[in-house]
């Protein structure tokens, strides 16, 4: 009986306890609520102080044992709480402490409610303080904090914990604007149940369009006839706002509480207190409050507190809530409570919102970021990981001063207006604040809302290491964020930025010197390479998972990814200028055998939501437009650039050009002006298009990547023809087994696509001549179907050059501006084993040159290992891939590429690299002449010179005398024609009207300076009417043509030569009689030489 009266004594006993909260300490005192904790001291009883009376105005004081605040104190200096001191909040209303600062360290505790005991009253702290020139910088062991700062250092605890709504954010569910919602007696219908919503709260209502300025905030007043889902405003709104479900896309702004019962604030002044610089830029006080945490803290609770007029602009690791350098806050770092920001609201931030520093293992769930400077939520350094962000919402993220990726570009050249070099500082190193700045993939992001920023909604970064203040632990432990998976990206939104996600980039780690220019912790390029052993860059690939986004109204582009193995999932995107891009690398994918993924997504061009005008946002076409080119600018679902993409199970909605301005709208188009390459790989199937005017575009601009744009439709869902690629309507790529699709502007082909690259390996003895580098490429020995690249922007001068060819197809290459390089490697990509195709190289001259062809792997033709010489052979029918021929007449070498090795679906070569042929030009008359084979190889020609003067011409016998015959020098053959520029001279090709007007394409002629260059000679055509013998207006050739012993092909199409006619005479004539080569100016010149002078037939 005794036993069981015990255990019914435990039950009760454990039962009443359920209750209580621990206090912090050691000593575990049993109590309700903080405020009863035994042997608290009121702060209003005089004996509770040392010195027997109660502190006074502007002085500091120690709290070294528990004390109740239970009175409003007057202004005080700083707030010391240690050695088990305490300051615990009393439960009444209303009371407010003022002071510059509250420092708790070595068992000093600042609770204001509990977990279990949630503060019901209005609470304030309120920071005071003029500026960073007046105010003391307060420290703690050492330990800097600042100013106006609450500070916890090792050993210190803070406990605040306000009692909140049952939901502290929630969306519209009817669009209200300024007209409806005023008629309605200023009431706003929202999701959720908010009927604990307290009178006189303030509230903020996002933008939903372009704009994110259109958030606006008001105040909640009382109404008897309120549903339990709505409120009644104080004052009419100005904006409309978006609240229903449009195309399939949630669009409803977010209505968010910003009011707490605790507040902590900082006393700000009318006018800017700071340098001119922040001033121009804050023209108001930005000298705000600030909490700092930093390692070795008992406990950090904050749940349900409001942050105002917080954070400094101007000075780093000031803002709103800041674990600083704190290593673990978790169970794995011996908290059994682990750290926690919730429900908290932080509005009118001068310096971001809430800030984890070097700090693991953080849960940051369901706060609010209003109107703050900087990145909103942010990942400091890179090696913050296991944090967990959760139904939070950012809104009105605006550029900052404090590191070049916070800043506008007007900012960044304010403060640095040049870089290492003296060259001015690129806007590429700045413009990227961001509302979510995260810094290390292997944290947590679940049903976040990116409400506007001035850049960017959500941005992964990926440097190679830590930056910072983290920089040397990030190396010493081999944490690498760009290897390091996404963690769990799950259901959020971004909406009215400039960009909504971006996940590409990183920050530069070293100082500026002379070869890496750009400042320290600027935006600079890095690729994201997520493997399964984040420290080993060889180890495996990993995906990134993006699972659920709603993307819509940012001004430029709804997501822009690059890197490997990304995978997109339940995408829903509307309303941008561009939906989404996958990006991956201008040459070759930096992460080569793995893919990007987009899949079971919808993307929508144009939704119901038009929107209202405001802040430079136009109406155009009856709906806001931030686009530019007039409202013209074209709207692109999903852009395809320059990796393996993949897109499948896609629905793409809403795709009109509609009148009066048919603006140019498509589901799926290309980057524009894209100088880098496209892959061969891209595939789209089970794609479903509602509503479309236009499933493909390609755009006008004819860059080297915009002529190379192609996609494969593995399904026909889009082109009806299973298997089939879609290429430019260019000629290179029309064969018989093509057919023109008019909308798109289009070829839809069932052939099968490669890529080659053409490369330049010796650019410093390339003879440019001074003209700009080009490769033409002609597909199956047609001169028309030709295509010109001009090189990847990589280089200077420019040295690699991609074609996208056909496999079973023969392409010949020419170097029209300049001789063809002394080391030239082809490097094919995307091909498969056994593959092997014939393709040609104009060397341009066969005399005085020797050639040597290798097969190498990655341009290893150093390493006798990996290098297959190639012999010559004596006949195009004897071409193996072993062997090659080069034709003396048309100067043209032929070589047979032969893949050996199997490569993965996705990697554009095999494992062990690239199968390259690598081409060696050497010998005395090496680098003298252009290397343009075309007319000697394709073109059928009426020669005037080419070692003897046509026997057509009257004078040709006479012309034959001032031939000098030196086969060292020739452009080819023996024989070439000198020519004497003098103010008088000419060489004229007289015949009777043997050169007919119709049927000619181009003028060609050899020029070489001689021991000169930059002469100045013309042409002109000479024909009869009525027997009146007359001249076309002369046609100057560039004296950059001319080079001093080096001979440059000059081909000038022969309608220009007859445009120079008068206007009235050209359909008179339907033949020329001859034609002259004279000198430009009236004065003399160097002589110069002139070599195979032709017309080219059209054929």
């Amino acid at each position: 009986m005794m036993s069981f009266n015990l255990i019914l004594i435990l039950i009760i006993f454990l039962i009443l306890i359920q209750n209580y909260v621990i206090d912090g300490n050691d000593n575990f005192n049993l109590i309700k609520c903080p405020d009863e904790i035994p042997n608290l001291k009121k702060w209003s009883n005089y004996k509770s102080w040392k010195k027997l009376k109660l502190p006074i105005k502007g002085e500091s004081i120690n709290i070294t044992t528990p004390i109740l605040m239970d009175i409003k104190p007057p202004d005080l200096d700083v707030i010391r709480i240690f050695d088990k001191g305490m300051l615990v909040w009393k439960h009444i209303n209303n009371l407010e402490l003022r002071v510059k600062a509250i420092l708790i360290y070595d068992g000093g505790q600042l609770i204001i409610g509990s977990e279990q005991c949630k503060f019901k009253y209005k609470a304030t702290i309120t920071l005071i303080g003029d500026s960073i020139y007046t105010e003391i910088n307060q420290t703690i062991n050492g330990n800097e904090y600042g100013q106006k700062v609450i500070g916890i250092d090792n050993g210190g605890t803070i406990e605040l914990h306000s009692e909140v709504t049952k939901t502290t954010w929630t969306k519209l569910i009817s669009t209200i604007s300024p007209s409806t919602f005023n008629s309605n007696k200023n009431i706003l219908t929202l999701l959720d149940n908010v009927n604990d919503w307290p009178i006189g709260s303030e509230i903020l209502i996002t933008s939903t369009d372009y704009d994110m300025e259109q958030s606006e905030t008001n105040f909640i007043v009382k109404c008897s006839t309120c549903k339990t889902n709505q409120i009644k405003l104080k004052n009419p709104i100005k904006y409309l706002h978006w609240g229903s479900i449009t195309k399939g896309v949630d669009e409803r702004a977010e209505v968010a509480l910003l009011t707490r019962n605790i507040k902590i604030q900082g006393q700000v002044g009318k006018t800017c207190v700071n340098n001119k610089l922040v001033c121009d830029f804050f023209p108001f006080d930005s000298f705000g409050a600030h909490i700092m945490i930093r390692k070795g803290f008992v406990n950090a609770h904050f749940f349900g507190i409001e942050l105002f007029n917080v954070g400094q602009s101007h000075v780093v690791s000031r803002y709103p809530i800041h674990f600083h350098l704190c290593d673990r806050v978790d169970e794995l770092g011996g908290y059994e409570n682990p750290a926690y920001i919730k429900h908290c609201s932080v509005h009118k931030s001068f310096s971001r919102c809430y800030v984890v520093h070097s700090t693991d293992g953080l849960l940051i769930h369901d706060n609010i970021g209003f109107d703050s400077i900087g990145h909103c939520y942010m990942l400091c350094d890179g090696i913050e990981m296991d944090n967990v962000f959760s139904h939070n919402l950012g809104a009105v993220t605006r550029y900052g001063l404090l590191f070049p990726h916070d800043r506008s570009c007007d900012m960044c050249s304010r403060i640095q207006p040049n870089d290492f070099n003296g060259n001015p500082t690129q806007c590429t190193e700045c413009n990227a604040v961001s509302t979510f700045w995260i810094s290390n993939p292997w944290n947590t992001l679940i049903d976040n809302v990116a409400s506007g920023s001035d850049s960017t909604g959500i941005w992964y970064l990926f440097s190679d290491y830590p930056s910072g203040l983290s920089h040397e632990r990030g190396i010493k432990y081999n944490i690498k964020p760009y290897l390091i998976p996404v963690k769990k990206f799950y259901n959020n939104n971004v909406h009215s930025c400039t960009n909504g996600i971006q996940i590409d980039g990183g920050v530069k780690l070293t100082p500026p010197s002379k070869t890496q220019p750009q400042q320290l912790n600027s935006m600079i390029n890095a690729r994201y390479k997520p493997r399964s052993n984040p420290k080993n860059p060889n180890s495996k690939p990993s995906p990134s998972i993006f699972n659920g986004a709603t993307i819509y109204k940012n001004k430029w582009r709804g997501c822009w990814a690059r890197g490997g193995f990304l995978f997109m999932k339940n995408f829903k995107i509307a309303d941008n200028a561009i939906g989404f891009t996958f990006a991956s690398e201008g040459t070759i994918p930096g992460d080569q055998n793995v893919g990007q993924y987009i899949y079971k997504s919808l993307i929508v061009g144009e939704s119901d939501n038009i929107g209202q005008q405001s802040n430079n946002i136009p109406i155009v076409n009856g709906r806001t437009n931030p686009y530019g080119e007039n409202g013209l600018m074209p709207i692109r679902g999903f852009e395809i650039y320059d990796g393996t993409i993949s897109l499948d199970s896609m629905v793409f909605s809403e795709f009109k050009s509609l009148p009066p301005l048919f603006r140019n709208s498509s589901a799926i188009g290309f980057l524009r002006f894209n100088d880098w390459q496209s892959s061969s790989e891209t595939t789209i199937k089970n794609i479903k298009y509602i509503n479309v005017d236009k499933e493909i575009h390609f755009e006008q601009s004819l860059m080297d990547g915009d002529k190379i744009s192609t996609l494969r439709d593995l399904d026909g869902s889009t082109t009806k023809l299973s298997n089939s690629i879609l290429v430019r309507n260019l000629l290179f790529y029309s064969t018989n087994n093509c057919y023109y699709k008019k909308p798109w502007d289009a070829l839809i082909c069932k052939e099968d696509t490669r890529q080659i690259y053409i490369c330049n390996d010796d650019t410093n003895s390339t003879n440019y001549l001074s003209l700009s580098s080009s490769v033409v490429a002609i597909r199956d020995n047609i001169e028309n179907q030709k295509i010109e690249q001009i090189g990847l922007p990589n280089h200077s001068p420019r040295n690699r050059f991609q074609f996208l060819v056909f496999k079973n197809h023969h392409y010949d290459f020419h170097f029209p501006n300049h001789p063809t390089p002394p080391i030239l490697r082809v490097q094919p990509m995307n091909w498969k084993q056994s593959e092997k195709f014939t393709f040609g190289i104009c060397i341009g001259i066969s005399k005085g040159i020797n050639l040597k062809v290798l097969k190498t792997v990655n341009g290893t033709y150093g390493n006798s290992n990996f290098v297959e010489e190639l012999y010559p052979t004596f006949s195009m029918n004897l071409i193996s891939e072993s062997t090659y021929y080069f034709n003396e007449i048309t100067s043209m070498l032929y070589i047979m590429y032969y893949q050996y090795n199997s490569k993965d679906h996705l990697n554009y070569c095999p494992e062990y690299g690239c199968e390259e042929l690598v081409i060696k030009i050497s010998g005395k008359n090496s680098g003298r002449v252009t290397g343009d084979c075309q007319s000697l190889a394709y073109g059928s020609s009426f020669t005037l010179f080419d070692e003897v003067v046509n026997r057509k011409f009257e004078n040709s016998f006479q012309m034959d005398k001032s031939i000098i015959h030196n086969s060292e020098y020739a452009y080819r053959g023996n024989a070439y024609l000198p020519y004497h520029p003098t103010s008088k001279s000419q060489i004229q090709f007289k015949c009777n009207h043997c050169i007919p007007s119709v049927g000619i394409k181009y003028f060609e002629i050899w020029v070489n300076g001689n021991r000169n260059s930059n002469q100045r000679i013309s042409i002109q055509l000479f024909y009869s009417i009525n027997s009146n013998q007359l001249k076309s207006q002369p046609f100057a050739i560039d004296k950059n043509y001319f080079k001093k012993n080096s001979w440059v092909l000059v081909r000038i199409l022969f309608e220009n030569l007859k445009n120079l006619l008068p206007e009235n005479h050209i359909h008179l004539i339907s033949s020329f009689d001859g034609l002259s080569i004279i000198n430009s100016l009236e004065l003399n010149q160097p002589s110069l030489f002139l070599d195979n002078i032709k017309f080219i037939y059209d054929n």
